[in-house]
């Protein structure tokens, strides 16, 4: 669920960015900010930028919780990412590892909006936010900055001349909040804050990447293909998830095949021995689709749930418990079918909350 919420937030502001400047990231040339990170994930994050975000470091150490399914997992992380233009390095240095690349559609975003005018700029962006589901709040004071504040798809963030900083996300009982506590810009930031970091062995996946994103025509195609292989191990006291039987190729052809009242696909991923895709409608209103394994546990252990019987499979409708939630919260709620000839439960969660009757006729229509 972390990499959902990141990724969903990143889509965004890739989006918003390149809609609202033409090929600068920033409207600043150089600076630094320092976030504090809240919700299920603890801890700070620190980006330095050059040349109006051309040149950037990102440094995050985090702890990150979550339960889901009964089953709770601690990830720790100590990270930080280069990017120079389209080049990237990302280091991980609990193990020394880490992966260097290329970004994809780095020149096709930065062309999309080059020939516009500032008039054209506002109109793309206020289509892409409205195609989101989302709304311009108008402006709010933080830090002394005059910040647009826009609100979608779970989340409300605070912009200053490209620059998030503040950002609320919640999204499935999933929080994930960064607040800017310093701010500096147009400091000037010496050269050897974007040099790659010389005693990480990095793995190129250049050529991982274009059997991923090279025949896929947009964006958002590529969104749909992502997957997240660089996920850390979690403690050795935490319950490890066991790999789902239910055939990868065969849930992307369910979730690609879907169609149903106004849902745009955003993302589908294999990681964590688990299957997972979302789909988003209007502001807030999402479907979080998932395959996983039945030998995890018995799932009517883990929340409340009315246990039946439809077209031959034993079913479950209601809402899982997760005690790192502090707030009583009823917007989410979860149909579980077992597929026992994969020993799989299919999993459809909605939020705001959708009915039994309703949930049965979306798996219907995925045709698990």
């Amino acid at each position: 669920m972390k990499q959902i919420i990141l990724i969903l937030s990143c889509l965004l502001m890739i989006h918003i960015a390149s809609a609202q400047q033409k090929t600068q990231q920033y409207t600043i040339k150089s600076g630094y900010v320092e976030y504090t990170l809240s919700g299920n994930t603890t801890g700070t994050k620190k980006i330095w930028w050059d040349n109006f975000g051309d040149k950037s470091r990102t440094e995050t150490q985090s702890e990150t919780i979550t339960k889901m399914f009964g089953i709770k997992n601690v990830d720790k992380a100590h990270t930080i990412e280069i990017l120079v233009k389209d080049k990237y390095w990302s280091a991980n240095l609990a193990d020394q590892s880490g992966h260097k690349g290329t970004l994809p559609f780095y020149k096709e975003s930065r062309m999309l909006v080059e020939n516009m005018t500032k008039k054209e700029q506002e109109e793309f962006a206020n289509k892409i936010i409205n195609a989101l589901g989302g709304e311009r709040l108008g402006t709010e004071n933080f830090m002394g900055k005059t910040c647009e504040v826009i609100k979608v798809m779970g989340s409300k963030i605070w912009i200053y001349k490209g620059l998030t900083l503040k950002s609320e996300v919640k999204i499935m009982g999933m929080v994930s909040n960064e607040t800017a506590v310093k701010f500096q810009a147009n400091q000037s930031v010496s050269a050897s804050k974007f040099t790659p970091l010389s005693n990480i062995s990095y793995e190129d996946i250049d050529q991982q990447q274009q059997g991923m994103f090279g025949d896929m025509g947009s964006m958002e195609e590529a969104m749909g293909a992502m997957q997240n292989d660089d996920m850390d191990d979690s403690d050795d006291d935490d319950m490890q998830m066991i790999p789902v039987k239910y055939p990868y190729d065969k849930f992307l052809s369910k979730i690609n095949a879907f169609s149903y009242e106004g849902y745009k696909k955003m993302m589908v991923q294999n990681a964590d021995g688990s299957h997972g895709a979302i789909f988003m409608r209007g502001v807030g209103e999402m479907l979080a689709v998932g395959a996983m394994s039945r030998k995890n546990g018995d799932m009517s252990q883990s929340g409340t749930f009315e246990i039946f019987t439809y077209k031959g499979r034993r079913c479950m409708y209601g809402k899982i418990n997760n005690e790192e939630e502090e707030e009583e919260e009823d917007n989410a709620m979860m149909l579980l079918v077992e597929i026992p000839k994969y020993d799989t439960y299919i999993t459809i969660g909605s939020t705001p909350p959708q009915t039994k009757h309703e949930l049965l006729e979306i798996f219907n229509q995925m045709g698990f």
